[in-house]
């Protein structure tokens, strides 16, 4: 069992539910947050993850959003970030906001666990 922590930013209950109980089942630690503002909160107050989940499409302030703050915050800028999203058109925006990698929604819960144990480990 890990003792990883991961971060879950997903303004969609239903996915930071059926994420935080698969990624429980598997021994690690997590946190959600509702949208980016709470999801910069936690990052900058909590426990420091391994690995931050990050919807790419939120109200208040979205995926890209939260990675430029997360850039800018030297404390908390080298957690890796793998986005989530619905978006066919993510290549180039993966790449100009430096995430480690991307999951597509519907989420694959195998290709999910396959993504956290090489952040986590």
């Amino acid at each position: 069992m890990s003792s990883a922590r991961v971060l879950v930013v997903d303004d969609d209950p239903d996915l930071r539910e059926a994420v935080l109980d698969v990624l429980t089942d598997e021994g690690y630690a997590v946190d959600c947050a509702a949208d980016g503002l709470e999801g910069l909160e936690r990052l900058r107050s909590g426990e420091r993850p391994c690995l931050i989940l990050l919807d790419w499409m939120m109200p208040r302030c979205d995926g890209r959003q939260v990675r430029l703050a997360q850039c800018a915050d030297p404390s908390i800028a080298d957690i890796p970030v793998v986005l989530l999203t619905a978006d066919m058109h993510l290549d180039e925006k993966l790449d100009a906001l430096d995430a480690a990698d991307y999951l597509r929604k519907p989420v694959d819960l195998s290709r999910l666990l396959a993504v956290v144990r090489r952040h986590c480990t």
